[in-house]
Parts: C-alpha cells; sequence; structure tokens
C-alpha cells in the first residue's frame, strides 16, 4: 500500500491496522467529521449574526415614529429640553448633560436608537443645540461672577494679607491661600483665587 500513515510515520497497513474498519481509517474519519461540524457551526453562528442585524435594521426602519417628532425642528426640541431641566431641576444643581438628555428622551417616550436614521439626526442635532446652549449659559454666569469677584478682591486682598501676618508669614504660598479660604468659609473661582495668592504676595512684599 501506497499511503503513508501521518500518526505514525510509515506505510498504512489497511486490515492489518486495529484503527481501520469498513474500508477506512477511524481517525482520520473522526477528524474529518470534527472539521466538517466545525465549518458547519461557524456557518450557523454567522448566520444568526446575520439574521439579528436584519432583525434590528428592519426594526428600524419600521419603528413608530411619534407625530410630533416627526413635525418638531431641533430647535423646538432643544428648547424643550432646556424647560425640561429648568422644571426637573434646581437651578445650581449638577447635572451632566448626558444624564440629562437620556432622561429627556426617556420621559418624552423615545427610543431614539430604534427610529429611522433621519430621527436620530434630528435628535442628534437636538441634543448639540441644548448643550452648546448650556455651555454658554454656563460661561455667562461664570463671566458675570468674576466680574463680581473683581470688586471685591481688593479688600479680600487685605484680609488675607492681616491674616499671613498675624500667622507669621512672609510669603504666600497657594497652600497658604487655601487655608486662609477655607478658614474664612470663602467661595471664589480658582481664577479669582490665582489673583489673590499674586496681589496678595506683591502687597506683602511691598508692605503697602
Amino acid at each position: 500500500m501506497d499511503n503513508l500513515c501521518p500518526f505514525f510515520k510509515a506505510e498504512c497497513h489497511g486490515h492489518q491496522c486495529m484503527m481501520w474498519k469498513n474500508e477506512e481509517c477511524l481517525i482520520v474519519a473522526f477528524l474529518q467529521e470534527v472539521q466538517g461540524s466545525a465549518s458547519k457551526s461557524e456557518n450557523e453562528v454567522s448566520s444568526e449574526e446575520n439574521s439579528e442585524m436584519e432583525t434590528a435594521i428592519s426594526h428600524r426602519e419600521t419603528a413608530k415614529v411619534p407625530s410630533w417628532l416627526k413635525t418638531a425642528t431641533p430647535e423646538s426640541l432643544a428648547k424643550d429640553m432646556l424647560e425640561f431641566k429648568d422644571e426637573e431641576f434646581q437651578k445650581d444643581e449638577p447635572l451632566r448633560f448626558y444624564s440629562l438628555a437620556n432622561l429627556f428622551w426617556s420621559k418624552k417616550g423615545v427610543e431614539r436608537f430604534f427610529l429611522p436614521s433621519e430621527i436620530q439626526l434630528k435628535i442628534e442635532q437636538a441634543n448639540m443645540k441644548a448643550q452648546m446652549q448650556l455651555q454658554k449659559e454656563e460661561e455667562d454666569k461664570k463671566r458675570a461672577r468674576l466680574a463680581d469677584e473683581k470688586e471685591e478682591l481688593s479688600s479680600l486682598v487685605c484680609k488675607c494679607v492681616d491674616w499671613a501676618r498675624v500667622s507669621g508669614l512672609k510669603r504666600l504660598s497657594l497652600s497658604d491661600v487655601d487655608t486662609f479660604i477655607l478658614e474664612k468659609d470663602i467661595d471664589i473661582l480658582k481664577e479669582t483665587k490665582k489673583a489673590l495668592y499674586s496681589t496678595a504676595n506683591v502687597k506683602m512684599k511691598t508692605g503697602k
């Protein structure tokens, strides 16, 4: 016999081998069956994945879009979201925009990830407009607060210098300023704190 056994690196003995049955090698037949089962399993998985994807796409295309959402503009939706925030949350309550958006759309009963792509785009545009408006409001409030704190800076510097001298300090470090702010229970922005640190040190150095 011309065939070589791949397992024993010798000539196949056919009927003389204990692994030979029904005119074939049982080892080879077993390995061929395992390989065939693996290929079949991979095909079945691939088929299931394709079926799930097709179902998801079909569901998105046939998902019912509320009539109010069809006619609403991104601008009006953004306005609704901001009004929702004012109604549901305290004015200065910290809130991440991602959480706000999720809560808003959930309250509206909108499963946005299963809607047609053009509606999803409208929702994303509304989210962006609302987020930009909130950021603008935060920046405006910060500018107004900085202006107020700037007017109080001179008085705050005098208090800080007096505190430093009583504490036996010849120069203030940032940690010293933090301690002063904490002891006096002062709430200021970091920009004002930096200005306090530099101005108070100049005042201590010049003795004015």
